[in-house]
């Protein structure tokens, strides 16, 4: 018995990360874990050496997809955007950090082999659809990308700041506001 009921209280313990960790829509990580990968990237900063760089996401025209089709095709949006981010990045932690925002921390590999993975999410995205009654939906996702500078960045937030800017540029070219 009292083994069943450490097996159970394991079990219970790993549903609580799993439900404070993981976005129950896309099964990305959350905004609590990108807090906490936030805190230890500053650490890393302070102590020294560390390359990394961000990728920000964010989908273009939800707003108008919830509003012509409902928010059930909006989700189905969304999880077709987490499917193409992660599977594009899928050795760099991905995390959905709102409604229609993602966020990628390249290191190592995937930060060497960032051109090459960005053709390729290019080319997923063109091929990316959501199927509704009427009418298929392209997968429309504007994306910013910032290289960590020790020279002038003293935190994490300076390099997701110059990403996220880097993202509005790149979502004002794809829908011709420039």
């Amino acid at each position: 018995a009292f083994e069943q009921m450490a097996q159970q209280l394991k079990e219970h313990e790993q549903l609580q990360h799993l439900l404070a960790y993981r976005d129950a829509l896309t099964g990305l990580r959350n905004t609590n874990s990108y807090w906490a990968w936030i805190t230890d990237f500053d650490k890393e900063i302070e102590m020294g050496e560390i390359n990394f760089g961000v990728l920000v996401f964010d989908i273009n025209y939800l707003k108008e997809t919830n509003d012509r089709y409902g928010h059930d095709v909006g989700n189905k949006l969304i999880v077709s955007a987490a499917r193409v981010i992660s599977d594009t990045f899928k050795r760099s932690p991905v995390f959905r950090i709102g409604g229609d925002e993602f966020l990628v921390i390249l290191q190592n590999r995937d930060l060497e082999d960032l051109e090459v993975l960005l053709k390729k999410f290019d080319e997923e995205c063109v091929n990316a659809q959501v199927e509704t009654d009427k009418e298929n939906i392209p997968v429309s996702i504007a994306k910013g990308f910032a290289r960590y500078d020790f020279r002038s960045d003293s935190n994490f937030i300076d390099v997701f700041n110059r990403a996220d800017d880097a993202m509005y540029e790149n979502k004002r070219e794809m829908k011709g506001l420039k």
